[in-house]
């Protein structure tokens, strides 16, 4: 079993301490979650054995955002590693509003594979450490 720092169930399976930014949410839709899921699967790769549910890589440049869901329709979208600029100048939001538009581009994309509603309620760090 997996777990946070503070005791509670992780997202992530990890060998090590991993640090990881978690957009946690619901997936709105009066459809089944297996329908959902192949959904997702015929738009993402799926990675397994990586999270306590099911895994899908939305994308892999400046960090890997993964989309994490399971059959209580309870999902996250997960940041792993850092989230860099290519360079660019501009104002000093600029870093944020990139970071922003990426998640809500990539929220919309698996809104329209999946054709349900997601729905991100919180943001919080969280450590992924090996448990007993």
């Amino acid at each position: 079993m997996f777990l946070k720092a503070d005791g509670t169930e992780v997202w992530l399976h990890s060998t090590a301490r991993l640090p990881y930014l978690s957009m946690a949410g619901v997936i709105e839709t009066s459809e089944d979650y297996l329908v959902i899921r192949s959904r997702l699967r015929e738009a993402y790769k799926p990675l397994y054995g990586l999270a306590s549910d099911d895994t899908f890589l939305i994308r892999d440049e400046d960090g890997a955002l993964l989309f994490c869901a399971g059959p209580d329709k309870n999902c996250a979208l997960l940041l792993l590693g850092e989230f860099c600029r290519s360079g660019k100048k501009g104002k000093p939001s600029a870093l944020l509003e990139d970071f922003i538009d990426i998640i809500d581009k990539s929220v919309n994309a698996i809104a329209r594979y999946s054709g349900a509603t997601i729905h991100l309620q919180v943001i919080k760090t969280e450590l992924a450490i090996g448990g007993g």
